[in-house]
């Protein structure tokens, strides 16, 4: 009870005096997020080397240049909560398919994308939710690759019915 006594002495108008002073923070815009994710926290806080920020760099592009085509928006015009699960495993299936990459492939420009993402989590933090859902994406095993999705078994599986 003191505590609350001597915050009433020291603020003048003690009813809302810090809510009327506090302006909301605007959350930083998608491009801006980008541009964070790669010149202060890759470059200036993790000190990755030039060749990670390139694969990052290439990843992201492909995602936002995907993006941008699926969502019939620019990639300047994205914002966080476009980024849905469907939105990243209907990527993911397009570098496969389309692109032809390999699961090693897939998963690493996933990893670019999760790794901008918690970045994206910890700058917007009232999109911590969709975030969230977007982190949901796994990599897919390498196993998987071979066997067509029944894992190592599968594969197995196939080779003893060739042999018999």
């Amino acid at each position: 009870m003191g505590n609350i006594r001597l915050a009433r002495l020291r603020c003048t108008n003690w009813r809302g005096c810090h809510m009327r002073n506090a302006t909301a923070i605007k959350p930083p815009s998608f491009p801006a997020l980008v541009q964070q994710f790669f010149t202060e926290y890759l470059v200036a806080q993790r000190a990755v080397s030039a060749r990670t920020v390139a694969c990052y760099r290439d990843a992201l592009m492909l995602f936002l240049d995907f993006a941008g085509l699926k969502l019939a928006k620019a990639p300047t015009s994205l914002r966080l909560i476009d980024l849905q699960p469907d939105l990243i495993l209907a990527f993911l299936d397009h570098l496969e398919h389309v692109r032809h990459n390999c699961v090693r492939s897939r998963n690493l420009r996933l990893t670019a994308l999760r790794a901008f993402l918690k970045f994206a989590a910890r700058r917007d933090v009232l999109s911590l939710r969709i975030v969230e859902c977007a982190l949901a994406v796994k990599p897919r095993e390498r196993a998987e690759e071979f066997s067509g999705g029944d894992g190592l078994w599968g594969f197995e599986r196939r080779e003893r019915g060739r042999s018999h």
